[in-house]
């Protein structure tokens, strides 16, 4: 799923701070977001809500693609009564295209062409292009497999459910906006917060010794990641990650919030992973990308299981907010799960 930097503040500019073990990073401590806190912090929620990394990265650009995906991309809903091929490729053909077009634009830009430099870059190395864990030994070819042959067609899969449970009237309500115009926007601000949840303990569930082994360690491949490595997963994790999209079953919903959360997961997966925080101008964020947050998980493995938009690593006890304190406490933590039970070190 998909995560944003994580300053309470989301639309302060960061230093160009330097750690030993990153080429750039926000500033230390990372900084929860003022949402779900307590005490309850009301006026800093709402000043997170109307943020450039809420509404101007995730609500504004995600609900605008939803909408004009509806409006001109989406097949009549008539046409999905029954699964027929022609209604499923369109939609097929419509991710793959915007898949592409973003996780491929982002890409060239930050990483062929390099046309921010190294700036607000978290990780110095370059993508890997000689190493036996990827296919053709190339990190970039390998997470492209993956997310196109597997990522795109179970995204387009679950789409494809809702839009024939929605021709079907099997959904419990159709919520239409010129009905329910406040409604309509909080289910779309709700969702990234949903999301969070779900991936939090998908996440730790991945993690499952098993069942990592199996699949999530083909994400985990990525420790320095790329746009493409976003979805970069094996089935089984995109068919777990992607679940969240079921919670529409039970409460009301219209398709373009199905297409919204669908492309959040997705598409967001692909901004989040970009390597850098933001896609800035004249050393100014304009767009808000990736997470440093989860950055870190990638690099540490065992901390920062979820996102940003709720603290459940902070409330269980798997948060690593990038200072030097919160390593010492991951190492502890890893001596402790080695020492054996009633044993000493």
């Amino acid at each position: 799923m998909s995560d944003r930097p994580t300053a309470g503040d989301p639309s302060r500019t960061a230093p160009a701070a330097r750690h030993d073990a990153w080429a750039w990073h926000p500033p230390l401590p990372l900084r929860p977001v003022p949402v779900f806190m307590w005490p309850p912090r009301p006026l800093a929620a709402l000043r997170y809500l109307a943020s450039l990394t809420f509404l101007g990265s995730i609500i504004a650009p995600f609900g605008t693609l939803a909408v004009l995906s509806w409006l001109y991309l989406q097949p009549a809903l008539e046409r999905c009564a029954e699964f027929r091929a022609d209604w499923i490729l369109q939609m097929y053909a419509r991710n793959m295209g915007l898949m592409l077009l973003v996780a491929g634009g982002l890409h060239l830009y930050f990483h062929t062409f390099r046309r921010q430099g190294a700036e607000r870059k978290f990780d110095s190395r370059d993508l890997n292009t000689n190493s036996r864990k990827f296919f053709a030994r190339d990190q970039v070819l390998d997470n492209m497999l993956w997310t196109c042959a597997s990522g795109v067609t179970v995204w387009t899969a679950y789409e494809a459910g809702f839009m024939w449970a929605y021709a079907n009237d099997l959904l419990p309500f159709y919520l239409r906006m010129d009905e329910h115009p406040v409604w309509f926007v909080v289910t779309l601000f709700m969702i990234p917060f949903w999301a969070s949840l779900h991936f939090y303990f998908v996440h730790r569930f991945l993690h499952w010794r098993p069942l990592y082994r199996i699949a999530h360690a083909l994400h985990h491949r990525n420790d320095n990641v790329g746009p493409w490595s976003g979805l970069s997963m094996h089935p089984i994790e995109h068919l777990l990650y992607l679940s969240s999209i079921l919670i529409h079953v039970a409460f009301a919903s219209h398709p373009i919030h199905i297409l919204f959360h669908m492309q959040w997961n997705t598409l967001g997966a692909a901004t989040s992973h970009a390597g850098f925080e933001a896609l800035a101008f004249r050393g100014r964020p304009i767009l808000m990308l990736g997470s440093f947050h989860h950055q870190l998980h990638h690099r540490y493995y065992d901390c920062n299981y979820g996102n940003p938009f709720m603290p459940w690593d902070r409330w269980l006890g798997t948060d690593h907010d990038g200072t030097p304190r919160a390593m010492a406490e991951l190492r502890r933590r890893r001596r402790d799960e080695l020492r054996p039970a009633g044993g000493h070190t």
